[in-house]
């Protein structure tokens, strides 16, 4: 009897991508390993650090980040493409994660970029891994672009912001999607409502009615230039993952909410990955007869 191969689908999401980590520990405790790990954006990287099996490593990195931390990791860039270079960050990455092509990674792995050039999506399946992590990872405007084959590389998201067809396309039976991009709409439906669902997970009313008030008080000031880059991506992420998770829906999807955290929120990691484990514990009715499948 074949084997049924599970894959992990890993979406774009910027500092919640921190959540990836959480639901990939969680599955792991109620035996849920992935055959195949495919990741966008922030997905790839965290993903990247599962196939090498350097999570536990990763993991112990990002939780250290105070505030300064981040901001020391941010080399501005006075070149046009991006106000960030971002060879800080990877640099660090690349001593994370010592394996140099895809193909030696012990779990099967890919991930996804945009070509800017024909607005098309492109699959690394092999090659050089941190090519490919860097390249997924390059939010426009905020990271350079990464050159490769002669076109500019940019983030996946711009494309395919929750990867189940390219992990699909590596053979995966039963696909898992982790959807970070979620919550904005819901946040705004909790702040709008006079009685805000009281779900799992959520922050209690008291905190979103300060945050309203907050909100309120702000809408007579312009909101700043990243904050406008940053929600303009996510509404277009959005609309685009909606369709293309319609057309190919995953068999699972987990939503870690968090929408306290923003786009450059990296040190806010154990908030992050909390989340990420309560999205795979609200969703145990549809994983474990998956585990049975699984062994």
């Amino acid at each position: 009897m074949r084997q049924v191969k599970i894959g992990l689908a890993l979406g774009s999401g910027a500092a919640k991508g921190w959540a990836h980590i959480g639901a990939i520990n969680a599955l792991a405790k109620i035996g849920i390993r992935p055959d195949i790990i495919t990741g966008c954006s922030v997905g790839s990287l965290v993903g990247a650090a599962c196939a090498c099996d350097r999570l536990t490593t990763f993991e112990r990195w990002v939780c250290s980040f105070s505030y300064w931390d981040v901001l020391r990791l941010m080399d501005l860039s006075w070149r046009r493409g991006g106000l960030l270079r971002g060879e800080r960050v990877f640099n660090h990455v690349r001593r994370l994660i010592p394996l140099d092509r895809i193909e030696q990674m012990p779990l099967r792995f890919a991930t996804v970029a945009t070509n800017l050039s024909t607005g098309r999506e492109l699959w690394f399946t092999e090659g050089d891994l941190h090519t490919a992590v860097r390249a997924s990872c390059s939010m426009p405007g905020l990271l350079s672009p990464v050159r490769h084959n002669g076109y500019w590389l940019v983030d996946g998201a711009v494309v395919n912001p929750v990867p189940v067809s390219l992990t699909r396309a590596l053979g995966a039976d039963i696909v898992i999607a982790v959807d970070l991009q979620h919550d904005a709409h819901l946040m705004q439906q909790d702040l709008l409502s006079d009685e805000p669902r009281n779900e799992p997970g959520r922050q209690p009313a008291g905190w979103r009615k300060r945050l309203g008030q907050l909100l309120t008080r702000r809408t007579s000031a312009p909101p700043g230039a990243m904050e406008i880059m940053s929600t303009s991506i996510q509404v277009l992420e959005n609309r685009l993952k909606r369709n293309r998770m319609a057309g190919d829906p995953p068999d699972i999807v987990l939503q870690p909410y968090c929408p306290q955290i923003s786009t450059l929120d990296f040190h806010r990691a154990d908030e992050a990955i909390a989340a990420g484990t309560l999205a795979v514990e609200k969703k145990l009715d549809e994983l474990l007869p998956l585990v049975r499948t699984y062994e």
